[in-house]
């Protein structure tokens, strides 16, 4: 295990994705009671995701660096000497990232061994068994302390991202469901037809309004989402809105629903309610438990020797129903103030 105590100042190089940056959350949290009280944490992340981090209270700064492309370790490199750490906490798994981390020059390089990059760490940890699939949460978290439950995401959110979700949602829409229909493959898309039809029967039953949610690749499968709604809708993709006016929204919606992609992770990292929905990815993978979700399973009867991700065919996502998807809005806790509980009895599990 790494003793933490020596360390006054280390950085954090965080992953690339969203879900990623999400679920390394509860390892900053957790950094932060390992270290001394006067040491300093900064995270070092992809230019454009700063918004995710900003407010949180372990963070002593954020930098931006981009190890990508030819030169691109040796300009994070710098980026990352320029704070001056004297340790780097690498959570991304590949070697560019390890690589960057020694061309910082700083005297403690903390990551998993794998790929031929443990030449280039101080300390290189054994990285855990993935032949079945490991929490993302765990993987992170056990690299600062093996012997600690993690917890879930957590996220703040802050004046100026109040202010940017002012400039894309209306002041109207006051009770909403967020639909997210993307995904970084198409495989791991709930049909777009049926994000609509639900969009519908939460607009005709609740009076919910409807936020689509996306990435500026996503804008034309969420502007045609957003067109075949009944009830007032804002396509945020069509609108450009930044990370911290997704926090915003999505703190105060009704509900998500949503594919296995970066906001689900926002949303649980903000305590509102999610109907997430799994195709040939495994759950289990980023599986959160204490999370306020419903995990809706292409095949619910995998059994647990199998993953997902290998059996693409059964776990086909468009087995999931719309039926399912609209009973399983009824099963997740509304928000804690109540304002949109259900009016009728949950169905029976």
């Amino acid at each position: 295990m790494i003793d933490w105590s020596p360390v006054q100042r280390v950085c954090v190089l965080m992953p690339t994705w969203i879900g990623d940056v999400c679920m390394a959350t509860p390892t900053l949290r957790l950094l932060r009671d390992r270290l001394p009280e006067d040491a300093s944490i900064i995270a070092a992340m992809r230019p454009g995701m700063t918004p995710l981090l900003q407010g949180l209270p372990w963070l002593d700064d954020i930098i931006e660096c981009d190890p990508r492309g030819l030169a691109g370790p040796w300009r994070a490199g710098s980026r990352l000497a320029a704070v001056k750490p004297d340790a780097i906490l690498v959570l991304p798994g590949s070697w560019r990232s390890a690589l960057t981390a020694r061309l910082s020059g700083a005297r403690k390089r903390i990551g998993y061994a794998r790929d031929a990059r443990g030449w280039l760490l101080t300390d290189a940890v054994k990285p855990p068994d993935r032949s079945q699939p490991v929490a993302t949460i765990a993987w992170y978290a056990q690299l600062v302390d093996p012997t600690t439950e993690a917890g879930l995401p957590e996220f703040a959110v802050t004046d100026s991202d109040r202010a940017d979700a002012a400039e894309v949602l209306p002041p109207h829409f006051k009770h909403y469901a967020v639909l997210v229909p993307g995904a970084n493959r198409t495989d791991k898309r709930w049909p777009a037809e049926r994000f609509v039809e639900i969009a519908n029967r939460l607009h005709s039953s609740r009076g919910w309004s409807i936020v689509v949610a996306g990435g500026p690749s996503e804008q034309s499968l969420c502007g045609e989402v957003a067109s075949a709604c009944a009830g007032p809708v804002v396509d945020l993709a069509a609108a450009g809105s930044s990370l911290g006016a997704l926090k915003a929204i999505v703190a105060e919606a009704q509900l998500m629903i949503t594919n296995d992609t970066g906001p689900r992770h926002v949303a649980i990292g903000l305590g509102t309610p999610v109907v997430s929905l799994f195709g040939p990815t495994d759950h289990r993978w980023t599986l959160m438990p204490e999370a306020n979700e419903c995990r809706l399973l292409a095949e619910p009867f995998l059994p647990e020797s199998l993953v997902a991700d290998r059996c693409a065919a059964a776990c086909a996502i468009d087995r999931i129903t719309i039926e399912d998807v609209y009973q399983a809005t009824w099963l997740v806790r509304p928000p804690d103030d109540g304002a949109s509980a259900p009016t009728r009895p949950r169905p029976a599990a």
